[in-house]
């Protein structure tokens, strides 16, 4: 029995809806419930939705859903924030990117055998992480923002630069050309991507000039973002096959940067119909999935899988962060997330239709590894982030910065460039709409109020600095971190001097603004050298505070214990104590040992101080 489409868009729907309350529910990437139920309602299972109810519109729908989700993720990234990402990002999706499409390309030419442009038109799919995928995951876990920028912007830039890499290797692979000269191939790639960002830098100062102009309301911003979306990416298809991703992505980072009417509110209206549309787009798709393709693959499509996770995904992303303030574990984390999303899933089916239909031999093949690469991926990478992040012990304790004026964001850049994950409580709206523009976190609302704090979860916090122009306000802030939070350290800025002895008693740490100016202006005369290097090298060198606990480290004396070459103690601190260090002081546990270097060796450093046995 056929079933009626308008039934079975009902039940898409529905099923949407129920993936993300499980999702919330049990703290689980929304995809892997949507791919279940695919599969569940699909025909390998109940057989409720057919593939040929989809077949003849299947183009457009998976088209115009792409187009949406990338917009959306597009938007919500901006250019502010991609500014606030690290130079490993780059290195990310460049230099990372060319290691996934060779290495993996070589592991499906070497594994099973199929020709050069299949091996390679898979791998230029499986590029693409995607933020359909990470998102979720970002939301179910907490790691330091950088960490959080470099998949999110990683995510929407590999998009459009899997589809266009794709589509080039697909248009070589169905005209039969794959000793075609690789001059040819760029330039085919370079063309799609220039129209791509032509028709986007288009659409973007249209659509800023018409809503600065015209737009009254929330949702007439709202239509005329989502309309624009869609026609710049029919626009572009209409010039070249896959420009129609690069163009919205182009679109919608800009507008997301310009500074538009109703800017939170079009945000937040293109993430539900993102997440609608998205349902539709996987549930679809993974109701298309015939295992028995999947298991024709055999042990040799195991083994492409196991390799792009566990060899090809690591290496990329170990080059492109080597030298980057990013910790080991943390690029660890990072290597360990990368499942694969809704382009590489889309354009597969497309790309396997059209190769069968041309008589293209192992056609099938794109699709079936495809859908096992994300579904494996999906299952074990998405589905295991939170414990994989719980593990490496990379979820962050916060440094929560009560105001969000000139020193509250100077704070919070200095903390960040340190490895910091710094949280600004603001509880003007104008000031945090300015705020997030620029990327900051922020929670809106009052510092001194115990829901409000808990609201930018203070019980993870580290430390409260208080940096309103009220002192009063900075004092209370800092008494309910710690009376309702137990929050240790404490610091506040004391507008008036005479009340800094008065808050020391409080067990508050008082910083007047004359303080901190002779402070650094001291520095700066007395401790050139240390002052240029901070300011020049500070990403690629830090200082480090960390407690003995290791039964390799205690009692042994400095020049006997195997720290890295770019690291070096420059201060014990033991009990109420300080020791300049030499080489033949003993250090003991419990110590607090400061550490100097190379941000890779000093983490290195900090990890064996702190490494418990393996008795304990």
């Amino acid at each position: 029995m056929t079933t009626d489409p308008l039934v079975a868009i009902s039940v898409i729907v529905t099923f949407t809806a129920a993936s993300k309350l499980l999702a919330n529910r049990y703290g689980v990437p929304t995809v892997v419930f949507l791919l279940a139920f695919g599969v569940l309602v699909g025909p390998e299972a109940i057989g409720f939705l057919e593939a040929s109810l989809f077949t003849d519109e299947l183009e457009d729908i998976v088209g115009f859903a792409v187009a949406i989700i990338v917009f959306e993720g597009a938007f919500s990234l901006s250019l502010g924030r991609m500014r606030r990402t690290s130079r490993a990002t780059l290195a990310l999706v460049t230099v990372g990117s060319l290691v996934t499409f060779v290495g993996v390309g070589l592991a499906i030419r070497g594994l099973l055998g199929l020709q050069w442009t299949i091996s390679f038109l898979v791998s230029a799919l499986l590029v693409a992480t995607g933020p359909t995928v990470i998102t979720p995951i970002l939301e179910q876990i907490t790691v330091r923002e950088s960490v959080a920028r470099l998949l999110e912007t990683e995510g929407i830039v590999n998009d459009p630069i899997a589809a266009v890499l794709g589509a080039v290797v697909f248009s070589a692979t169905l005209s039969a050309r794959p000793a075609a000269g690789g001059g040819d191939l760029v330039g085919e790639f370079v063309t799609q991507m220039a129209i791509g960002v032509l028709v986007g830098l288009v659409t973007a100062g249209v659509v800023g000039y018409v809503l600065r102009r015209l737009s009254a309301s929330p949702q007439d911003s709202r239509l005329v973002v989502l309309a624009s979306a869609l026609l710049s990416y029919t626009v572009a298809t209409a010039f070249a096959t896959e420009a129609g991703v690069v163009t919205v992505a182009v679109a919608g980072l800009l507008l997301g940067s310009l500074d538009v009417p109703y800017q939170q509110e079009i945000a937040g209206f293109s993430g539900d119909v993102s997440t609608i549309v998205l349902g539709a787009v996987y549930l679809i798709l993974a109701a298309l999935i015939r295992f028995e393709d999947i298991a024709a693959l055999g042990p040799g499509g195991i083994g492409v899988v196991l390799v792009t996770m566990l060899v090809v995904r690591p290496l990329g992303v170990f080059v492109s962060t080597y030298g980057s303030n990013f910790s080991r574990n943390e690029r660890l984390f990072i290597a360990a997330v990368g499942p694969r999303g809704i382009i590489p899933a889309a354009t597969a089916t497309l790309f396997t239709l059209q190769l069968s239909a041309a008589g293209v031999a192992n056609a099938d093949s794109v699709a079936s590894l495809v859908f096992l690469v994300i579904l494996v991926t999906v299952v074990t990478e998405a589905g295991g982030a939170p414990l994989v992040a719980r593990t490496l012990d990379i979820v962050p304790m916060t440094t929560l910065i009560i105001g969000g004026g000139d020193i509250g964001r100077t704070l919070a850049d200095e903390l960040e460039d340190g490895g910091h994950d710094p949280l600004i409580v603001e509880r003007d709206g104008d000031v945090v709409a300015a705020l997030r523009s620029r990327d900051y976190s922020v929670v809106h609302g009052d510092g001194t109020d115990a829901d409000v704090l808990g609201d930018a979860n203070a019980d993870d916090a580290e430390m409260v600095v208080a940096t309103t122009s009220d002192d009063a306000t900075n004092v209370l802030a800092c008494q309910t971190a710690r009376s309702a939070f137990g929050v240790d350290t404490l610091v506040s800025l004391v507008n008036d001097q005479t009340r800094a002895n008065a808050l020391e008693d409080l067990g508050i740490l008082a910083i007047t603004r004359p303080e901190a100016t002779a402070t650094a202006v001291d520095e700066l005369v007395s401790l050139p050298s240390l002052s240029e290097w901070k300011r020049t090298t500070g990403h690629k060198q830090t200082f480090a505070e960390e407690t003995v606990v290791s039964d390799a480290v205690d009692g042994e004396r400095i020049e006997d214990v195997d720290l890295p070459d770019q690291a070096v103690v420059v201060l014990v601190q033991r009990g109420g104590e300080f020791v300049v260090p030499t080489q033949d002081v003993t250090l003991r546990k419990g110590d607090r040992v400061t550490l100097l270097g190379q941000s890779g060796a000093v983490e290195g450093a900090a990890a064996l101080l702190a490494e418990s046995s393996s008795s304990e």
